[in-house]
């Protein structure tokens, strides 16, 4: 995340616990209504993706997207091959300028997600963590 201040010179406030339960709900929300565009809201332009399932979805050996239009055709293949997909939030973590989601699918696969946020409280880093990921 860059070291950079809000328009103005003013350095984004850190998160409290509040945000952080209050950006979990919205992203898990915008999940489970399967809207793509209210998804895709969440997330900065310059988006820096990274997870194990764009390897499949998207070809990526790395496993990055980057990129808005990157990001949005990996989850619209994602949402495509789970219509049932349902997150089951389980806690949030509050950092500085980040929150650690921590939930299940609905296939119970455990899930932890560290987003990086930037001043107008998008999405803009992500590694997203599995366990007995089955995709």
């Amino acid at each position: 995340m860059s070291g950079g201040g809000e328009a103005g010179g003013r350095v984004p406030r850190p998160f409290t616990d509040a945000d952080g339960e209050r950006l979990a709900a919205e992203w898990v929300a915008a999940w489970n209504a399967h809207d793509l565009d209210r998804i895709i809201e969440l997330y900065a332009p310059g988006i820096v993706f990274q997870t194990p399932t764009v390897i499949d979805t998207l070809g990526l050996p790395d496993g990055t997207v980057r990129g808005l239009t990157e990001l949005r055709e990996h989850f619209a293949r994602g949402l495509a091959r789970l219509p049932d997909l349902h997150f089951e939030l389980h806690d949030a973590y509050v950092g500085v300028r980040s929150l650690a989601i921590v939930y299940r699918w609905a296939d119970g696969t455990p899930v932890c997600e560290l987003h990086e946020y930037d001043p107008q409280e998008r999405i803009e880093r992500v590694q997203a963590l599995y366990r007995g990921l089955s995709w």
